[in-house]
């Protein structure tokens, strides 16, 4: 394999020029020599197109020769024509190549002839020039008119199927029913006894048939299928196996418009009984390994093919069903077969209410006892994914089950976050509902916790599993995250994040604790990652509580918000997204119910009481301290009397005085978050004194004060040439208490609230043109 990579590299590296150069010296030496001759430069050929993009600069002159060797046997040996047959599929479509009406019926064609020419016709596709006759021609071999062999009819059934999968031929419903009468016949009448060995020269070798066998070894007494085992197998067995893979997508295109036909009928309900067959053969025990990852493969196909012809044909449930169940009661234990249980449950959910099954303890079962212990397993992840997906609809309306094992679905998420995101945008909003929305919170929240706790799950069992001999040195010292998670007083921290259920509980008291546990894994790349897409599926869950929320909802989503802005997994970039997150989730709910700032007053003002909570959620701060300034009026609640307004504005004013006069606040605080902050607890008490008239002296006397310190202050901070521009006009408003109530606060509901001022036609804009007037008059 080393010396594979240098030649690919070489292939690739050629230039456009390079290429041309070398097809017209392939086109030369084949007008003086024979194909034959020419394999070394057929090979370059070959590895060019497939490893360059230049495909569409080959002369035809170059092509022909080529063709004519594939259709023609006496024009080389197989291994050259299998060569040029390559050639010519990597060129597809090409519409230099093509089968004319008079090549395909010219005479009989063998199957290795076929083998060779179908495949590179079919690569034609639309370009081909007779599509009707090429279709004619394939119907007439598959149904017995043609000079083919059996052998043959397995290239034509191909190309056929092909072709008309891709929508490049389009079959009548006679011609539907003509081939579905041959796939019938065809599952029906194979062979079940083993052919001689092909390769064998001995003539005196023993002819005596032998039946094939089942996967057990037992010789086989019933019709042949593709769980038949046999040493070698003859064309109309390869014929059987071809039909079964093909079944599923032949009743998808067909059934649909032809259903009602006498030989589209036959076919489902042969290969019902067939399928029925597969299904007995799936329970025996397979001898060798292979055989048993076979049965797994074909009861995988069988149970999606049931389920196919049941949807089509309501009728054959009640013969299935009890074989489904039956397949279920057998593997729903078996951890290698979880795929198959999935698709089981498929079944259920589709054709449960036509025999009256309960769903219910198949759906639970299936979380709590297989996607939760193997949520790391990649293939079941995305399995159960789409299957929930797939499902919603069904899902959602029948069962609870999206919402009672949501966190079951977040720790797939959580273990493969970039490979399952878009999924999970769709998915998301069917585990949010009034009784889980503050838990599905508080696990969005937690997710690169949980990925944490995974890793370290992961890591203790995967040492568990080892002797101390296969230790490295470095796996000897345990981590600790490992370490806690051995600790009985720590497990259950581990248990309450990576439980299976909801309903157990919100969040836990020591989050803390568990927080500072596993920040030794915070770096870990899957956990960078997590932290990274949870932002995202947090302003869907915000967008789907907007638009469903209630006021209760609200109620009790306000003061988790204002709590885990402070209570986050030690991940800088994680924490300044999603505090960006909560701070615009803040807005958006109080601007929703105004009255959340007064049934969480005492919450808020503790928030606020102190610039030592300032640090690290700015963005949080700053528009929570807008909405107080914004929403704290009896415009939109009546609760907000006068004494409401003045603990708010007491708890504002005395962090605008530590702001602007501690060292606290120029230290500790980043300077632009510091200036700000400062302006919008300006405007807040501005706009909180225009309400209670009691308040202008005090709102005066701050902000005068605010001015005399800002220069005496010697800061270079830019922001305070914005606050020393702004305080005058506050303090101009509020001079005039007539004025000020109007001019400081909004409309409730308006388009665009941020250009009111600049509306010639609206009386805020009056307004502050009169006041600006007095102004200046009283001040002349």
């Amino acid at each position: 394999m080393d010396s594979v990579g240098p030649i690919i590299e070489r292939a690739r590296a050629i230039s456009h020029e390079e290429l041309q150069e070398f097809y017209r010296g392939l086109q030369e030496a084949l007008k003086s020599q024979s194909i034959a001759d020419v394999t070394p430069s057929l090979r370059q050929l070959w590895l060019s197109l497939a490893c360059t993009r230049y495909r569409g600069d080959v002369p035809p002159d170059l092509l022909m020769p080529l063709w004519q060797a594939v259709k023609e046997p006496h024009l080389g040996p197989v291994m050259i024509r299998i060569l040029c047959a390559a050639i010519l599929q990597e060129l597809s479509p090409c519409q230099s190549v093509c089968m004319r009406a008079g090549e395909l019926s010219s005479g009989p064609l063998s199957s290795s002839s076929l083998a060779l020419t179908l495949p590179v016709v079919a690569g034609v596709g639309h370009y081909h020039p007779d599509l009707q006759v090429l279709r004619e021609q394939l119907l007439t071999w598959l149904t017995g008119a043609g000079q083919v062999d059996t052998a043959a009819i397995t290239h034509v059934l191909g190309c056929l199927w092909g072709m008309d999968n891709s929508e490049v031929i389009t079959l009548t419903q006679e011609q539907v029913d003509g081939v579905s009468k041959q796939l019938c016949t065809w599952l029906t009448t194979t062979s079940t006894t083993q052919p001689p060995n092909p390769f064998s020269k001995n003539i005196f070798s023993s002819r005596q048939l032998v039946a094939v066998t089942e996967v057990d070894e037992t010789p086989s007494h019933d019709m042949f299928t593709v769980l038949s085992v046999g040493q070698y197998y003859s064309p109309d067995q390869f014929l059987n196996m071809q039909v079964f893979s093909m079944m599923r997508g032949w009743l998808h295109k067909h059934q649909s418009k032809n259903g009602e036909s006498a030989a589209m009928g036959l076919l489902v309900d042969k290969m019902c009984e067939y399928c029925l067959r597969m299904l007995d053969q799936c329970e025996r025990k397979a001898v060798l390994q292979q055989d048993a990852e076979l049965q797994q493969a074909c009861l995988t196909e069988v149970i999606l093919l049931l389920d196919t012809m049941c949807q089509q044909n309501s009728s054959l449930i009640p013969r299935v069903f009890p074989s489904i169940k039956r397949v279920y009661n057998r593997i729903q234990n078996n951890p290698t077969s979880s795929i198959n249980i999935i698709n089981i449950l498929q079944f259920l959910l589709h054709h449960s209410d036509a025999v009256m099954y309960d769903t219910g303890p198949a759906l639970q079962h299936f979380f709590l006892k297989i996607l939760d212990k193997q949520c790391i397993d990649q293939p079941l992840a995305f399995e159960g994914t789409l299957f929930c997906l797939e499902n919603m609809e069904n899902l959602c309306n029948n069962t609870a089950v999206l919402r009672k094992f949501f966190p079951c679905l977040l720790k797939v998420f959580a273990w493969q976050p970039k490979t399952l995101l878009a999924e999970f945008v769709d998915l998301l909003p069917t585990m949010v509902s009034e009784e889980t929305a503050i838990e599905v919170f508080h696990c969005l929240l937690d997710l690169p916790v949980i990925t944490a706790a995974m890793e370290t799950v992961m890591r203790v069992e995967q040492r568990a599993s080892l002797t101390v001999t296969d230790l490295s040195p470095e796996a000897m010292t345990q981590t600790t995250p490992e370490l806690a998670y051995t600790d009985p007083l720590h497990r259950p921290l581990f248990n309450f994040i990576l439980r299976a259920e909801g309903g157990l509980g919100d969040t836990i008291d020591r989050l803390k604790v568990l927080h500072d546990i596993l920040q030794d894994y915070s770096t870990l790349p899957r956990v960078v990652i997590c932290s990274q897409a949870a932002p995202v599926l947090l302003r869907v869950y915000l967008q789907t509580v907007e638009q469903e929320a209630s006021v209760d909802l609200l109620a009790r989503l306000f003061p988790v918000l204002l709590e885990r802005s402070s209570l986050l997994f030690p991940i800088k970039t994680f924490q300044t997204e999603v505090k960006r997150v909560l701070s615009e989730a803040l807005v958006w709910a109080v601007q929703t119910s105004p009255g959340l700032l007064i049934d969480n007053r005492q919450e808020v003002q503790e928030l606020m009481s102190s610039p030592r909570n300032f640090t690290g959620r700015e963005d949080v701060f700053l528009h929570l301290a807008w909405a107080i300034g914004e929403y704290m009026s009896v415009t939109y609640d009546r609760r907000c009397t006068p004494d409401i307004i003045s603990q708010y504005y007491e708890v504002v004013e005395c962090l605008l005085y530590e702001l602007s006069v501690s060292q606290l606040g120029r230290m500790e605080t980043p300077l632009q978050h510091r200036a700000r902050l400062t302006a919008v607890l300006m405007t807040a008490l501005a706009k909180l004194a225009t309400r209670c008239q009691d308040l202008m002296p005090r709102v005066l006397l701050c902000l005068t004060k605010i001015t005399q310190q800002l220069p005496a202050s010697g800061s270079q901070d830019p922001g305070d040439a914005v606050l020393l521009a702004r305080a005058p006009v506050l303090i101009n408003l509020c001079r005039m208490p007539n004025v000020a109530p109007l001019l400081s606060s909004l409309p409730a509901k308006t388009d665009d609230n941020s250009k009111l001022h600049q509306d010639q036609n609206s009386s805020s804009c009056l307004l502050l043109q009169l006041t600006e007037a007095v102004m200046n008059q009283s001040q002349q």
